[in-house]
């Protein structure tokens, strides 16, 4: 189990995704790396971008606004724990340097950040050549593993790894269920089929939900 926070979320307005990608992975993810050099006892341990480049978003009740109109990126920054991740963000370099530029590539008023513990189910294989992350965001009900299992069926052979993150503060995401996939075509169908799955095995309570397929970089291992 560890501890980390997906913040996931919107591009600024008036800015292409090509822009939004560049300055998020290239200018941001390098100030991300000076922090770690300068100070790693507060910097993230560990510190991946998931860039969004398709996903499905059918809408519903309680879904935060970036759900609904479709999320353009998912990154992770693992902590030690809570507190941890609270005297990151209030260092000075990190309020100097980081702070100041997230509203160039982010649109404050469309990003959700979740706290999370996260349980490995199915560790991936660190020689495999599978960079692409598929993202279960569950508004309703989160489902057993058990049952969400029989329900992707076949379609979860393609899997590489998978984790399951649970919020570790109350919060409107119920849970998050990500898996690795080999490639685009791999990520995009099995998002395709689970949302088939989830929709047509598993109880209306779980109906609520939204999936993002990204391409994964790691810009710190940790």
């Amino acid at each position: 189990m560890s501890f980390k926070v997906l913040m996931a979320g919107r591009r600024t307005r008036g800015q292409t995704l090509s822009e939004h990608r560049h300055h998020m992975k290239s200018i941001h993810g390098k100030l991300v790396l000076d922090y770690i050099a300068a100070d790693p006892e507060n910097a993230p341990r560990r510190y991946v971008q998931n860039h969004v480049f398709d996903g499905i978003f059918p809408g519903g009740e309680g879904q935060p606004e970036p759900f609904a109109l479709g999320l353009d990126f998912v990154t992770e920054i693992w902590a030690e724990d809570l507190a941890g991740l609270k005297a990151g963000r209030e260092t000075e370099f990190y309020k100097t340097h980081l702070l100041p530029d997230e509203p160039r590539m982010v649109d404050p008023e469309r990003v959700v950040g979740i706290p999370v513990d996260e349980k490995i189910i199915t560790q991936p294989d660190r020689e495999a050549p599978g960079r692409v992350k598929v993202f279960v965001f569950w508004h309703g009900a989160l489902p057993a593993l058990p049952p969400l299992r029989d329900a992707l069926g076949a379609s979860a052979l393609a899997v590489l790894g998978q984790s399951r993150c649970t919020p570790a503060v109350p919060h409107p995401v119920k849970g998050v269920d990500i898996f690795r996939l080999p490639d685009e075509a791999a990520g995009l169908a099995f998002a395709q089929g689970a949302r088939d799955a989830i929709r047509e095995r598993l109880p209306a309570e779980n109906g609520n939900f939204s999936i993002a397929i990204a391409h994964e970089y790691v810009l710190n291992a940790g």
